[in-house]
């Protein structure tokens, strides 16, 4: 309320508007309105809250995890990673929190491939028999090039296989493990939301514990 407004300048010891009811009633006449007044007050209208929000508002982990995202392409040779990372990024700069957490998926599970192609493939082919047997009783199967993986293996199954090659640790198995749960809840349709923390712990965990390690 004006009186309210009035307080808070003295709180701060300044001089304040000198006519603060007018200078409310021509911020709630605007079209669109400034202000919207209601029983119990006055409050901003959604898109000055927003502008406000995108220029002062962002917390320190969404600084931290945009430029994590724009500091990630000088780490990362590979074309097609630099592909999903520059989806994902427009993706959570404009706040479409699902993309950006499927886009930052494609970007570690095809680092994670790409690490094994050029790493640790014969363990990987070699421990593939032994897990997962009935995928070979045709014919025995090996991976030469990162489309075999989609093209004969469940992501899940891949991931299955690393962590008993040892090629990946317990530890970075199972955020890989959890991070596709929440993938594929995001890419899914569903009631579960989405919402910006969320983006954030996903990306910022995946980032650093998988593709920054995996080098």
């Amino acid at each position: 309320m004006p009186a309210d407004i009035g307080h808070c300048y003295e709180e701060l010891h300044l001089s304040g508007p000198t006519n603060i009811p007018n200078q409310l009633a021509q911020l709630t006449a605007k079209k669109p309105p400034e202000l919207l007044k209601s029983s119990s007050g006055y409050r901003l209208e959604k898109r000055v809250r927003d502008a406000f929000d995108q220029k002062y508002g962002q917390r320190a982990i969404t600084i931290a995890v945009t430029k994590l995202l724009k500091e990630l392409p000088s780490k990362l040779p590979d074309l097609g990673e630099r592909t999903y990372l520059d989806e994902a990024l427009k993706c959570f700069e404009v706040e479409a929190f699902r993309a950006a957490i499927v886009m930052t998926w494609n970007l570690a599970y095809h680092h994670f491939c790409d690490y094994i192609m050029k790493n640790r493939l014969a363990d990987f082919n070699a421990r593939w028999i032994i897990v997962f047997p009935a995928h070979h009783k045709n014919a025995a199967k090996v991976i030469t090039k990162i489309e075999d993986f989609g093209d004969n293996l469940k992501e899940s199954e891949v991931i299955k296989i690393a962590k008993s090659a040892s090629i990946v640790t317990n530890d970075v198995g199972k955020i890989l493990e959890e991070k596709l749960g929440r993938r594929n809840s995001a890419a899914h349709p569903s009631n579960v939301k989405i919402e910006q923390l969320q983006a954030e712990e996903f990306i910022d965990d995946l980032v650093k514990n998988v593709v920054l390690k995996l080098v």
